[in-house]
């Protein structure tokens, strides 16, 4: 039996915002079954009202909820909390596990079992929140401390999953940096959140600091900073402004844009 955690424990849990919200409330009501009808008139405007049965099911994966009929509808009760799966271990076979830890070194950190005594753990370089899959190209070997930190720093986005989601599923390198970009809305982006984005399995980008800069020949600017975090110096990016894509060929766009610019100079 796993007892129900109090909502202000689920800081770290991987769900958004809204999903959270939604747990408070069945929390709170955990002994009279709410219906979605109910949970909606009670959040009011916690998201888009019509995403929150999506919400819901994010919750599936940590904790068990009773379906309860109610006439035509159905409530929903938390029963209890679910025994936590290792999030890398979701998905992923025995034999793929093998072959990305082979090298035994965290490929951020660069530590080893033998020399450092870490623990390495197979990690989803895109998180499985923002679309990522458990093939081998999205997985990585990282250290227990590394991965945690990881995780923490993926869940202050959460509340921007789906915008992030979206994102990474564009075509090309500009638009996914841009929609990040735009996503946080004016909020500083980490570098490494960043080369994620624009590098997605099947499509890595050597010079994305490249890419992002382009987008001032397209009408965009963006501010950035420097910030030293755990004796590491880490780039952040925040946009400042943003113009619709162009019809057509991006690039095409970027080289009218560049010597537009040239003459402008």
């Amino acid at each position: 039996m796993h007892p129900l955690p109090d909502p202000d424990e689920l800081v770290d849990l991987p769900v958004s915002y809204q999903a959270k919200a939604i747990y408070a409330l069945l929390y709170e009501h955990r002994d009279s079954p709410l219906t979605m009808q109910q949970i909606r008139e009670r959040l009011g405007d916690v998201g888009q009202q019509e995403q929150l049965d999506r919400r819901r099911r994010e919750l599936n994966r940590y904790f068990e909820i009773e379906h309860v009929r109610r006439g035509v509808e159905t409530a929903y009760r938390l029963v209890r909390e679910k025994p936590r799966v290792p999030e890398s271990d979701l998905g992923i076979s025995e034999r793929d596990r093998a072959f990305v830890l082979r090298h035994g070194r965290c490929a951020m950190c660069g530590r080893t079992p033998l020399e450092d005594g870490i623990r390495l753990q197979v990690d989803h370089k895109i998180p499985r929140e923002w679309g990522g899959t458990s093939a081998l190209e999205n997985l990585q070997p990282l250290c227990e401390e590394c991965n945690r930190g990881k995780k923490n720093l993926f869940a202050s986005y959460s509340e921007h999953s789906d915008a992030i989601r979206e994102a990474i599923g564009r075509d090309t390198v500009h638009e996914r940096i841009g929609e990040l970009l735009k996503a946080l809305d004016g909020e500083w982006v980490r570098s490494d959140v960043i080369d994620m984005v624009a590098s997605p399995p099947g499509d890595y980008q050597e010079d994305w600091q490249r890419r992002i800069r382009e987008l001032r020949d397209l009408g965009w600017d963006y501010e950035t900073r420097k910030q030293r975090e755990s004796g590491r110096v880490w780039s952040y990016y925040r946009v400042t402004r943003w113009e619709p894509w162009p019809s057509g060929n991006i690039r095409a766009a970027i080289g009218r844009g560049n010597i537009a610019r040239r003459r402008q100079a």
